[in-house]
C-alpha cells in the first residue's frame, strides 16, 4: 500500500515535475504551464479544494486533487479532478488507489458530484476513471484549441465524465 497525504510547500518541484510530464503528452490538459506551488495551492489547497499525493519509497510518485467548480453555494458539493502520475509508476495501479482514495477524501468534505475532463487520446485516464466509478457524460466537441506541445493550433474534444456520490440524500 502507497502513502497518501496531503501536499504541501516542500512538494512544490515533484509536483511541477509530474506534471511537466503529463503536459509534455499533450494529453493532459488545455493549460500551457505545469503547476508550481502557487496555483497548485490555489487550484487545490485553498476553500474547498482537496489534494493528495502518493508518496512511494519517500519521493512523489503521484498527485490528484479536487477543485471547485464554482463558488456559488448551490455548487459548493461540486468539483473537478485532475490526477498525474509519475511515468515510472503508470500502469502499477497506483492511479486508482489514489483516485479512489481523492474521492473517499471529497466526499468526507462534502462533495456530492466529482467531474473529470479528459481528452479521448487519453484511453489510461478514461479506463481509470470508468473503473473508479465515472461515467461518460458525452463529449464536449472541439472545446478548445491546443496552444501548446504536438498539439497546438489543433481542435480538441473533451470527454465529460461524472461520479455522483452514493451518500447523496443522507
Amino acid at each position: 500500500m502507497t502513502e497518501l497525504r496531503g501536499a504541501n510547500e516542500g512538494d512544490a518541484p515533484s509536483i511541477t515535475r509530474i506534471d511537466a510530464e503529463g503536459l509534455a503528452t499533450g494529453h493532459a490538459t488545455f493549460r500551457e504551464k505545469p503547476h508550481d506551488w502557487s496555483s497548485f495551492e490555489k487550484a487545490y489547497e485553498t476553500g474547498r479544494g482537496i489534494s493528495l499525493l502518493a508518496m512511494d519509497g519517500g519521493h512523489v510518485a503521484g498527485w490528484a486533487g479536487v477543485s471547485p467548480t464554482s463558488a456559488r453555494d448551490v455548487y459548493k458539493g461540486v468539483g473537478e479532478v485532475s490526477i498525474y502520475v509519475s511515468r515510472e509508476k503508470q500502469g502499477k495501479g497506483l492511479g486508482r488507489e489514489l483516485l479512489l482514495a481523492l474521492v473517499s477524501r471529497a466526499e468526507e468534505q462534502g462533495y456530492w458530484t466529482l467531474v473529470a475532463q479528459i481528452f479521448p487520446e487519453n484511453k489510461a485516464s478514461l479506463s481509470l476513471h470508468e473503473a473508479c466509478g465515472f461515467k461518460r457524460l458525452g463529449v464536449r466537441s472541439r472545446l478548445g484549441r491546443m496552444t501548446y506541445g504536438p498539439h497546438a493550433g489543433r481542435w480538441r474534444d473533451v470527454v465529460m465524465m461524472e461520479r455522483r456520490s452514493v451518500l447523496i440524500g443522507k
